[in-house]
């Protein structure tokens, strides 16, 4: 019986640490049920004082096992593979500072959102109101974060 019940935590375990690579929930509940296999089996076997015994020592290495996966994981090759490193750049949608004022040409079609080209940039920009037509110039009527607001310029 201890044997049955070494092999259920060490199987649930491994589940639980493949269910990182391998997406999907499948590993992880079927690791979780081995290890409340185990627990059941050792209340079967050994009474109630073993079986809460192996219930405590389980819990405690589970998160003890994660706070140390959260250390080390993202060092690891695989981590470095899955987590974000940096922030991503804007690219060409992230406006100028003060566009407020300022004005431009319309790229695309603007019903009501498109991209405008303003002070040499190209900026995703949401008309007032109507649609305006490509090449049409447009004057920059409010600005707040990346929503830029634009009306067709006289």
């Amino acid at each position: 019986m201890i044997q049955a019940i070494i092999v259920l935590v060490v199987v649930g375990f491994l589940m639980l640490a493949a269910e990182v690579c391998i997406p999907g929930m499948v590993l992880g509940v079927l690791g979780a049920l081995c290890l409340l296999v185990a627990v059941v089996l050792c209340y079967a076997a050994f009474g109630p004082l073993m079986g809460t015994m192996a219930f405590a020592v389980l819990a405690v290495l589970l998160i003890a096992g994660f706070f140390l996966w959260l250390r080390i994981f993202p060092h690891t090759k695989i981590g470095k593979k899955l987590t974000l490193r940096s922030q991503p750049s804007a690219g060409n949608s992230a406006p100028a500072p003060a566009l407020l004022g300022a004005t431009g040409t319309a790229v695309t079609p603007l019903r009501p959102a498109g991209t405008a080209l303003i002070g040499g940039s190209r900026v995703d920009v949401v008309a007032e109101s109507g649609m305006i037509d490509p090449g049409s110039p447009v004057e920059v009527v409010f600005q707040e974060g990346l929503r830029i607001v634009v009306r067709q310029a006289p």
